[in-house]
């Protein structure tokens, strides 16, 4: 097993092994002390045997209380379990080259698939000219894919959870189709061909985006866990960013389909990087293939895992359909989670809705080529880095204290937003008035855009956590569903809305400023949360 061990749990030695070409013997982790006593019980005492079972039942427990029940359960021989807190198929016990290298991963199949969104966008005259069609027709490309990956985690992200299969199949299969999909893109014939291949793309690339965060809570230490979850969201801003500037570069050497064929190379070196060394991070998953293991090997069907006998008991489709259920009763019953919802949601079609003014500021007032066009999304990445910057010192400085002494709650983060939560309505109006002045103007308001909008996303998200934790997956669910249908309608009103209310020398103008006072208004929210949240949360039968 140790000449296996770099390999063990990934995506090729998965398949190797079901093709029966390599063999993992599980039985150094088989739990030999409970074995042998259990051995010893059956052969030599019947009594104790019969006391098993009576403990088993609803008399004994009443009795006794748990501890006779807690007992069977520890001593049990065929549960698959850790060989203690230090079993090194831990994720959490993994060295920290291997932590790292996992987190280079996760990172890099978010950037590939995300950037998906946005490497689109440089090609989209072409598109029209060649397939003849209107913006808005063209644009759906870009709205329908957002859509996707805003729909794909209600069904992706739970099957994640499922212990006989995990994350790791879940991130390489979509993956593998994302990539042969892009193919078809880049040969296709019809617009309604494109579109729909969009979509389906869209909806392969949300496992990255949705779980990933989960992915790095597996194997980074709980302390750590924000730190590192902000440096990848930084990296899922960047990617998005960096995607039209490849993408205007593939349309001037060649043309617009190319975009698609470098999107192909990326995904297909990404998978191969993936399927050979990504492992499994989902601690019951892991667990699962112990068990499945040692059924195999030893010929006795008794081996389990906790997760497995759970997952047995749930019925899938009931479980996502009770996911959706309770994501629209929380939103319609919390104003915590219908505020925040609305907030990101506004951010986040924002973000797109600037894929549509782009062109009419840079190319329109400052005559910029494609490729400095697409140079002027940079201003976003420097936001990202100093809204990282500003998250890391929160919660260095007062968060990491809080916690020490025990005064944190969820309100703790609010803070941070109420300071930076102006960015946004100066961001939108300064980009928006600014157009005829200096091109470094709009580029600085990108800036004061990431700034606010990140910390936005960081602050939702922890603070969702921390205040629904049995509902956290219907409440995350609730927001992708949100932040994905402004994402996908804005930018086909985008362009509509700004040249009706385009005045000479601001074509961007008044578009922006009524963008601009919906994010003045939403300024009230973590100010009013800092009030009234714990209130809020202490009258919610969520909550409780």
């Amino acid at each position: 097993m140790s000449s296996y061990a770099t390999f063990k749990n990934t995506f090729l030695f998965d398949v190797l092994e079901r093709l029966n070409v390599v063999k993992i013997s599980e039985l150094d982790n088989k739990n030999t002390q409970d074995i042998e006593q259990d051995a010893a019980g059956v052969s030599s005492s019947d009594n104790e045997s019969d006391t098993i079972e009576k403990d088993s039942s609803s008399d004994s427990i009443g009795k006794n209380g748990p501890q006779q029940h807690n007992k069977e359960l520890v001593h049990d021989p065929y549960l698959v379990d850790w060989n203690g807190p230090n079993d090194p198929e831990n994720p959490q016990n993994w060295n920290n080259s291997r932590k790292y290298f996992t987190m280079f991963q996760i990172m890099l199949l978010t950037a590939v698939t995300y950037m998906g969104a946005s490497i689109y966008t440089p090609g989209e005259m072409e598109i029209r000219e060649e397939f003849g069609v209107g913006h808005v027709v063209a644009t759906l490309n870009l709205s329908l894919y957002v859509l996707g990956y805003g729909l794909g985690p209600l069904v992706l992200s739970p099957i994640t959870e499922i212990a006989k299969i995990g994350r790791q199949p879940v991130y390489i299969i979509t993956l593998f189709c994302f990539t042969i999909f892009q193919i078809g893109i880049a040969s296709v014939h019809s617009i309604g061909g494109m579109i729909v291949m969009r979509f389906i793309t869209g909806v392969l690339c949300s496992p990255a985006l949705a779980t990933g965060g989960a992915t790095i809570v597996d194997v980074m230490k709980m302390e750590i866990v924000p730190v590192f979850l902000g440096f990848w969201s930084v990296g899922a801003i960047v990617a998005p960013i960096v995607a039209p500037l490849l993408g205007a570069a593939m349309v001037v050497a060649k043309n617009w389909r190319w975009i698609f064929w470098l999107q192909t190379f990326m995904s297909a070196a990404t998978f191969a990087i993936l399927a050979l060394f990504f492992k499994e991070t989902s601690a019951s998953s892991i667990l699962s293939r112990r068990a499945s293991r040692l059924r195999k090997e030893t010929g006795d069907d008794r081996y389990y895992t906790k997760q497995e006998r759970i997952d047995a008991e749930n019925d899938f489709w009931k479980m996502i359909g009770n996911t959706l259920s309770t994501s629209v009763q929380i939103i319609v019953r919390e104003p915590i989670v219908l505020a925040f919802d609305l907030y990101c949601a506004l951010a986040y079609g924002s973000f797109y809705l600037f894929f549509e003014s782009f062109p009419i500021v840079f190319v329109g007032i400052y005559n910029f080529t494609l490729i400095e066009s697409t140079l002027a999304f940079m201003g976003f990445a420097v936001g990202g880095a100093i809204a990282f910057a500003i998250f890391l010192t929160y919660l260095v400085k007062v968060l990491a204290p809080k916690f020490q002494n025990g005064t944190f709650v969820p309100e703790s983060y609010m803070p941070l937003l109420m300071g930076v939560c102006w960015f946004f309505p100066l961001a939108i109006f300064l980009f928006g008035w600014a157009a005829s002045t200096h091109w470094i103007v709009p580029i600085i308001a990108e800036i004061f855009f990431v700034i606010c909008v990140f910390n936005l996303f960081q602050v939702t998200f922890s603070y969702l956590a921390f205040a629904f934790p049995k509902h956290t997956a219907a409440v995350f669910a609730g927001n992708g569903l949100f932040r994905a249908g402004f994402a996908c309608s804005m930018p086909l009103f985008g362009q509509a809305m700004y040249n009706n209310l385009a005045i000479d020398g601001y074509p961007v103008g008044w578009g922006s400023t009524i963008v601009g006072f919906l994010t003045i208004a939403l300024c009230a929210v973590p100010f009013a949360l800092y009030k009234y949240g714990a209130s809020l949360r202490e009258r919610s039968r969520f909550v409780q």
